[in-house]
């Protein structure tokens, strides 16, 4: 390469001739010319035109085959994978922070308030469903379990008493089904005889259920009953004392 060429080709360009030099030195080798050539079309402002690239070779050919060709395996496709670059390992030196997990702090419980109010609740409970009813009042519609007995149903309560009646008989109607169809229930404020045990049917409404006839009969030992032989008087008291024994009213 003349220094001729590059100087005019450098000038011709406005380009420092280093520059120029390792340009005409690349577009030769591309084009298939010489250095100098590039530079004397370039100090002459002309243009170099590559050469054509080689036709491809052909490709081998394939002799015909009566077999029928082999079945291409199925290849997975090449998956890509990004892998993060590698983290530096830490200092051993440097202090490593210990994890202190959350502390949940709640409201202090108090038992005392809680068992004082189950208290107070119960005991409003007890009041208004079991105290409160069985309290006898005097306003208008109010019911009560005492019954105005006549003076000859005093003494037969007496005698009721005395001949234990109240060891098999009741007179008390519990707000339990078993008692459904007896009367009344019976409130704490009852003048009768409560009883002890239920041997035989509860009696504190026997009054609307028997007639005196038929209570004179058991008492004297009908219907399977425990025979008492009364005086006449002692037996019109008692009959008197059941047949007034009405507390549902009827």
């Amino acid at each position: 390469m003349s220094e001729a060429p590059l100087a005019a080709a450098a000038a011709a360009l406005g380009m420092p001739e280093d520059l120029v030099r390792r340009s005409a030195e690349a577009r030769a080798a591309e084009a298939g010319s010489s250095v100098d050539e590039i530079l004397a079309a370039w100090a002459g402002g002309e243009a170099i035109t590559a050469a054509p690239p080689a036709a491809p070779e052909p490709p081998p050919s394939v002799e015909a085959s009566s077999e029928p060709p082999a079945q291409q395996a199925d290849v997975a496709p090449e998956i890509v994978v990004d892998i993060p670059p590698a983290q530096p390992a830490p200092n051993a030196a440097e202090p490593v922070g210990v994890y202190q997990p959350p502390v949940l702090v709640g409201a202090r419980d108090k038992p005392g308030t809680i068992v004082l109010g189950v208290i107070v609740l119960f005991l409003a409970v007890f009041m208004m469903g079991l105290v409160g009813p069985s309290l006898a009042t005097d306003e208008p519609g109010a019911r009560t379990s005492e019954i105005p007995y006549s003076q000859a149903a005093v003494d037969g309560q007496q005698i009721y008493a005395s001949l234990g009646c109240a060891s098999c008989h009741t007179q008390m109607v519990r707000p339990v089904v078993a008692d459904v169809g007896l009367g009344a229930v019976t409130l704490n404020d009852t003048n009768q005889v409560m009883g002890d045990r239920r041997f035989g049917p509860d009696l504190s409404d026997i009054g609307t259920r028997m007639t005196v006839s038929q209570l004179e009969a058991i008492i004297a030992g009908g219907g399977g009953h425990a025979p008492h032989r009364l005086a006449d008087a002692d037996m019109d008291a008692l009959v008197a004392y059941l047949s007034e024994s009405r507390n549902s009213g009827g």
